[in-house]
């Protein structure tokens, strides 16, 4: 496989982890906005997407490291 493959995958591995953290980040945005106009709010919902939404942000922040990280190492050597 060349470089400009490795690369291409690189960059497309990237692009999915970025977009599925985005859409995790939106509907817990998006709930969270619901729940602000809804009269029965507990604090037990608002845990569970704050939970949601860290842990989202860590598998977007995480993978995107290791990809990073990995295909970086392969190139090295």
């Amino acid at each position: 496989m060349g470089p400009l493959q490795t690369y291409f995958y690189l960059g497309l591995v990237s692009l999915i982890l970025i977009t599925l953290g985005l859409l995790f980040v939106g509907v817990a945005y998006r709930t969270l906005r619901r729940l602000e106009r809804a009269e029965h709010r507990t604090p037990l919902i608002f845990w569970l997407i704050g939970a949601a939404v860290t842990v989202s942000a860590l598998f977007l922040i995480l993978g995107t490291a290791g990809v990073l990280y990995g295909f970086s190492r392969y190139g090295g050597s």
